[in-house]
Parts: structure tokens; C-alpha cells; sequence
């Protein structure tokens, strides 16, 4: 069984609620609502107009089962509550009344709105709207997690022979200092361990291998590692690396002989941006690795991004991910 079927089969058993904000103007939205919905992997809500959504399902040779839910994102009986919700939540923002009603009736918002009153237990969107937008609503409504620095993202790579990586951060934070990589190291090694089973074994990554270079990146990523040793004692965690060093026993036996991680790693924490993303798509297609994310980590509540050109499966994978981290 691969990885992603094992989320799957772990999903149906849990039968979260799972908003899909994005229903009236996307056609891979709806299908992936009806197939979370057929095969049983999650009890999903889709926002807009059910006409509008029936029309466009019945445009695209689909059909919008009795079933599926659907509520409407403009709702006058929710209406007065989501403004007070708004209100409060963003009053450090001083919005003017104009501006709380627009996003009474924002699809996206409302998503959010739903996962902190309890309406619903993750949300997925992100094939239209940019990840910049889905992470502004997340943070408005659902806010960061006690406990983690700031919302960033990991990746899933399950390789061709059954071995699973995690990589981060792929998708958010642009040139991560110190603190935020060390956060986003024990975010992602939460996250490995709760959707893989397994004690994640985290290497910090560089072009230095424990100080065989001197520059200010080594000096940030090896400061990275020293506070994330800090704050868990229990996870083999270590840098700064070189992938091959960080991945292959035999070249860490030479390099960093006295490091626990061994070569063993399967959690990898790149120093920016440029090199996890550009890391991800080549393992993707060079390797013919199977990626699964981005998976939005630091939230409250488990609110997912898409990437705008995924498949009807990925919509139903990222949701599944998100079941299990509700």
C-alpha cells in the first residue's frame, strides 16, 4: 500500500468535515467533492450557490448528487455572526464596516470562519486563488498555532521503492531566518510523524558540511540547528549538511562521522526557498517521486493550499492529509 493510500484509508475512517471553497467556479472543485463524497474518505461541504454549482457540474457532463452538501458563502441568516466574528478577530486591523461586510461574503474567509466556530474540521483551497490569499484567510480567521513560529510548508515525497520523505519549506517562506527555519523544522518533523508513522530524522541543509565552509548562510542554518536541538531534545536532529551527506550512510560515515543523523535522514529543511522548490520539482520529475502538498503547517486548524494546476486527485489527496491533521 503507498502512502497516499494509507491517508486515504485512514481518512475514511474519520469522516471529517472538509470545506471546498472554490465549488462555483472550478469543475475539478465540484468532482473532487463528489469523490470524497462516493468513495467515503471525508463528509465534504462545498461553498456557493447550488444552482450555480448543479449548472456547472451539469455543464461539464457531471452530476451534483443529492448528497453533497452545499451552502451558500453569502448567507444572510450567518451574515450578522461572521461580522462579529470579523470584527473581534481583526480589530487590530481597524476595518471599516464597508470592508467586514466584503468579507462576509468571501468565499475564502468564510472557509475559515467555518474551521474556528467549529462548522468544519479543515479546509482546502488554493486551485484559483493564490497560496498569498489562502494564507491571509487562514491567518485572519484561524490564526497561527500555539507553539509554532509562523505558517510554512512541507512536501511529501514518496519515491518509486516505498521511501517517504518530507522537504520544507517548498511553497511559503521566501529566505527564512535562524528562528523561522527552526521553526519550520519541528513543524515539518510533526507533520512527517503524524501522516508517515514514523520518528522523523531531521538534517539541516546547506553547501557546508559542519563548517567546511565560512559564510553568513552557514552561519544562519548552523544557528538554526542549534535552536531547534534546543527545543526537542528527543528527535535525532542535525547540520549543517550537504544532501549527500544528509542521505548517504556511506558519505556521512566520512563527513560527520560523529552526527546522529548517520545519513539516515528523511526529513530534509532547505535554507530558502529557491532550493526546496527547485528540490521538490526535480525529485517530482527526475526521480519519479509521487509529491503531496503543499501541506500548510503552523495553523490552528488544518486550512490547505493547492497548487492552481492540480488534478481532481490532488484536490482529494491534499483533503485527506487535511483529515488527519484535523
Amino acid at each position: 500500500m503507498t502512502l497516499i493510500e494509507l491517508i486515504r484509508t485512514k481518512a475514511s475512517k474519520s469522516k471529517k468535515r472538509i470545506v471546498l471553497p472554490e465549488a462555483e467556479k472550478d469543475i475539478r472543485v465540484v468532482r473532487a467533492g463528489i469523490k470524497l463524497l462516493d468513495e467515503g474518505y471525508a463528509e465534504p461541504v462545498l461553498l456557493g450557490s447550488r444552482e450555480v454549482v448543479k449548472k456547472l457540474a451539469g455543464d461539464n457532463g457531471d452530476n451534483l448528487p443529492d448528497a453533497l452538501k452545499v451552502l451558500p458563502y453569502a448567507d444572510p441568516a450567518t451574515e450578522d455572526e461572521k461580522y462579529e466574528f470579523y470584527k473581534e478577530k481583526l480589530k487590530h486591523k481597524n476595518l471599516d464596516s464597508a470592508r467586514l461586510k466584503e468579507l462576509c461574503v468571501n468565499p475564502l474567509f468564510t472557509a475559515g470562519w467555518m474551521l474556528a466556530t467549529g462548522r468544519a474540521d479543515a479546509a482546502v483551497a488554493g486551485s484559483i486563488a493564490s497560496t498569498g490569499d489562502v494564507i491571509v484567510s487562514a491567518l485572519r480567521t484561524v490564526g497561527v498555532a500555539e507553539g509554532s513560529g509562523l505558517v510554512s510548508s512541507t512536501f511529501l515525497m514518496e519515491m518509486p521503492n516505498g521511501r517517504v520523505f518530507s522537504y520544507a519549506d517548498c511553497a511559503v517562506v521566501p529566505y527564512p531566518d535562524s528562528e523561522q527555519l527552526a521553526s519550520i523544522a519541528l513543524d515539518t518533523g510533526r507533520t512527517h510523524q503524524m501522516l508517515t508513522e514514523s520518528e522523523p530524522v531531521i538534517a539541516f541543509l546547506s553547501f557546508s558540511t559542519k563548517g567546511s565552509a565560512r559564510h553568513e548562510r552557514v552561519d544562519l542554518v548552523q544557528n538554526a540547528v542549534e535552536l531547534a536541538k534546543s527545543k526537542n531534545t528527543g528527535w535525532r536532529i542535525d547540520g549543517e549538511f550537504q544532501f549527500d551527506t544528509a542521505a548517504v550512510p556511506g558519505i556521512a560515515a566520512r563527513k560527520a562521522p560523529e552526527s546522529q543523523v548517520r545519513g539516515d535522514a528523511n526529513v530534509f529543511i532547505f535554507p530558502n526557498l529557491d532550493a526546496g522548490n527547485i528540490a521538490y520539482k526535480i525529485t517530482e520529475r527526475l526521480a519519479g517521486a509521487t509529491a503531496t502538498g503543499p501541506i500548510l503547517q503552523g495553523l490552528n486548524e488544518p486550512y490547505m493550499d493547492l497548487s492552481r494546476g492540480c488534478s481532481v486527485d490532488d484536490i482529494v489527496n491534499t483533503a485527506c492529509v487535511a483529515a488527519l491533521m484535523a
